[in-house]
């Protein structure tokens, strides 16, 4: 999957996610001023990218992205350290975590290999799974408050904040899942980095430069 198609599911599936979630608010409200059922699919798709900028614009999805980041990419660092095969202390490890040095250590390695950038294409794939899941977890966690306590007054009120709790509660069980995945395919990228002699001496030259 391309890095643009990548951005593009990014920004609007998390927009597409909020114009769903709002939609029994515009029902209730609006919905004999204009109805939004009658739009084409490309004004959609239009306001589904809208929401979505501001939503990532506004960075809420780190509340659940971040913690489970710091595992991925620990796993990474880990990795790599045992690529250098050699004992890091504290501070030379804050230094390779500094401006994600590591990280640039790891796609250097990447790009040198044909088959890692392969096993790389299943990670950014399962990216969009463990961001989206933390959107979807987010949005409507966000909503089920918003409709709990300040609009009572829309029909079926009870089943929507039912709904918006538990599809929640399973898209976060679900990014938990693609957590677990993400860091399986990465060590099926760092695993041969590590036993790889050719590889691994790139990550110790380049943890040298770093750590000098």
């Amino acid at each position: 999957m391309e890095q643009k198609t990548l951005k593009y599911l990014r920004v609007f599936i998390p927009g597409f996610v909020l114009l769903l979630g709002l939609y029994p608010m515009y029902n209730h409200y609006f919905s004999e001023i204009y109805d939004i059922t009658s739009l084409h699919v490309m004004y959609i798709s239009f306001i589904s990218l809208l929401l979505g900028a501001v939503y990532y614009q506004l960075n809420i999805q780190r509340i659940i992205t971040k913690p489970s980041h710091y595992f991925i990419t620990k796993n990474i660092l880990d990795k790599l350290i045992s690529a250098y095969d050699r004992e890091i202390s504290t501070e030379e490890r804050k230094t390779l975590k500094y401006k994600d040095a590591y990280m640039t250590t790891f796609y250097k390695v990447i790009d040198n290999d044909e088959s890692l950038k392969r096993k790389g294409e299943n990670v950014k794939f399962n990216g969009i799974f463990w961001t989206s899941t933390a959107d979807i977890s987010l949005i409507f966690i966000i909503l089920f408050f918003i409709y709990k306590y300040f609009f009572v007054e829309i029909k079926n009120i009870e089943l929507l904040t039912t709904f918006l709790l538990y599809t929640a509660i399973i898209s976060f069980i679900l990014h938990l899942i693609s957590v677990k995945k993400h860091i399986n395919l990465s060590n099926k990228q760092l695993n041969p980095i590590v036993n790889d002699k050719e590889l691994s001496s790139i990550v110790k030259t380049k943890f040298d430069d770093i750590l000098k």
